[in-house]
């Protein structure tokens, strides 16, 4: 398939109201024809090579640095929040047999997810809504089907239109915690962990959720009802906002052939770019410097004082990076002399970046290099040893700048490519979603954070929708290539800040259950 893709006055005017240009759409088909060559993984990020360890003797000016910053008002918190819940049941939705063989045996031993799920079924924190649900609406009683062991009514309150409908609600609103008095949702969680760590001088604590236009109403609301129940650490106002990914940021549909897509009545099919589209999101929210972590990687209140702890380890490490990386970018632009370009490359080597050879250039030309090697956003990422969870993780990857820390997605390493699979093996550590980012210049300007993307760093999937296989095309991840042109730090980080919840049964773990002493 050569050449210009003919689109009609419809389709243009459909591309248009989109937020998008025939340009855009032509590129991104172009992307389908003819895909970029796949990253180019040197080596795997470990401890000492790539990975920092932090110094215990190391903390308490950290932390200081920290919290001096958040008294100004500096940080802000930023949560990825528009995923629907489907995945987390998707185990759930197939359960004839399993249903069967619990009612029959009170056992299921082929099928050991329902078998846990089953077991501990009034553990959930979902269980008081549920019961609630039933008896009003269909007039059962949860505690009497539970003692039957005839759950399939209680799977049907739990997933279907006229229940709870969990798998079509985001994940940031369903019941994850369960405390003596009422039940707390990740995003209550989230505001009661940016609390405690705001300054307690300062402006209003921002925190932004990114959520799904049809929800949006929904999480304004518990944000209201959300910030009347959580108490606050100090004074200091809390200012929750939300922004949701624009039309603008989607990407084309193809079939298997790269050929455009679409529907039944005709019309060009348009699909969510995947995290990456949320960079504009991330730029849009003003912050200075900003903590990013995912909707549901959260613990109850009394487990949040390692969670706080190990936040003001990243967020002191990033103060402390951007006030010599700021320091000497002022160096720089006063004076090309030798002891400040000097100083630029020992930086830069500090980064793992090892400065280019200047050879015979003039001051003013290794000058203007190192500006722009040194002068773009920053980012420290908390990284966890990998203990079997999915993901993807840190790696030296070679491009046009020399080989630079990144954070690559599984689906980006080639099953094919021998040096990348090794590299792969040798892996020691994950990406549990754990940054915090500087996004101003050493003039407090704001980055545009597109000039740092790679858009080279597409990923290609096929899906299934309406019947109808297609490829789909997700732009650079957002902590993926969104971010390659950044300067990048990875530091180890523990498990106990790694708490997601990828399916249902993972609010079992020790790590979603309220103790109190």
């Amino acid at each position: 398939m050569e050449g210009t893709m003919p689109f009609t006055q419809s389709d243009l005017a459909q591309i248009t109201a989109h937020g998008l240009s025939l340009a855009e759409i032509e590129r991104q088909l172009e992307l389908f024809r003819n895909p970029p060559e796949p990253l180019s993984i040197d080596r795997a990020c470990t401890p000492g090579d790539g990975i920092s360890l932090f110094d215990a003797s190391r903390e308490r000016p950290l932390i200081q640095a920290f919290e001096e910053a958040a008294n100004k008002g500096r940080f802000s918190r930023f949560v990825p929040a528009s995923g629907a819940a489907s995945r987390m049941f998707k185990n759930l939705f197939h359960s004839a047999a399993a249903l069967e063989q619990w009612l029959n045996d009170g056992n299921c031993p082929d099928f050991p997810f329902h078998q846990q799920f089953f077991r501990h079924f009034s553990k959930f924190p979902f269980y008081p809504a549920l019961k609630d649900c039933l008896q009003s609406r269909r007039q059962q009683d949860l505690d009497l089907l539970l003692q039957q062991r005839n759950l399939a009514p209680a799977l049907a309150g739990l997933l279907e239109p006229w229940g709870l409908d969990y798998a079509r609600r985001p994940k940031g609103l369903l019941p994850f915690h369960a405390y003596p008095d009422r039940v707390r949702t990740p995003l209550e969680e989230h505001l009661s962990e940016t609390l405690k760590l705001a300054g307690a001088e300062g402006g209003p604590v921002r925190l932004n959720f990114t959520v799904s236009p049809e929800f949006l109403e929904d999480f304004q609301q518990a944000a209201r009802l959300a910030g009347e129940q959580i108490p606050a650490v100090n004074s200091r106002p809390i200012a929750i906002s939300f922004s949701c990914q624009h039309s603008s940021t989607d990407t084309i549909a193809v079939d298997l052939d790269n050929r455009v897509l679409r529907n039944e009545r005709g019309e060009l099919i348009f699909r969510p770019a995947g995290h990456g589209a949320l960079l504009d999101n991330l730029e849009k929210s003003g912050g200075d410097l900003v903590l990013v972590k995912n909707i549901d990687n959260v613990v109850p209140e009394p487990q949040q004082p390692e969670v706080i702890h190990w936040w003001k380890l990243l967020g002191g490490k990033l103060v402390e990076i951007q006030s010599r990386v700021h320091a000497i970018l002022r160096r720089l632009e006063s004076s090309a002399n030798n002891e400040n370009c000097r100083a630029a490359e020992t930086l830069l080597e500090t980064l793992g970046l090892p400065a280019s050879s200047h050879g015979d250039k003039a001051p003013r030309s290794r000058r203007d290099q190192l500006l722009q090697r040194l002068n773009r956003p920053i980012r420290v990422c908390g990284m966890v040893r990998n203990s079997g969870e999915p993901g993807g993780g840190p790696f030296w990857v070679a491009g046009r700048n020399g080989t630079t820390p990144q954070i690559v997605e599984m689906a980006q390493i080639p099953r094919d490519d021998k040096r990348a699979q090794q590299a792969l093996a040798a892996a020691t550590h994950f990406n549990p979603v754990l940054m915090a980012c500087a996004l101003r210049d050493h003039h407090n300007r704001p980055y545009r954070l597109s000039d740092f993307v790679d858009e080279q760093a597409i990923i290609i999937t096929r899906k299934s929708e309406q019947g109808l296989e297609l490829k789909a095309l997700e732009r650079p991840g957002l902590w993926n290539g969104a971010m390659a042109g950044w300067l990048t730090l990875f530091v180890e980080v523990p498990e106990q800040v790694f708490q997601p919840v990828k399916t249902v049964n993972d609010l079992l773990r020790p790590g979603h259950q309220v103790t109190c002493n």
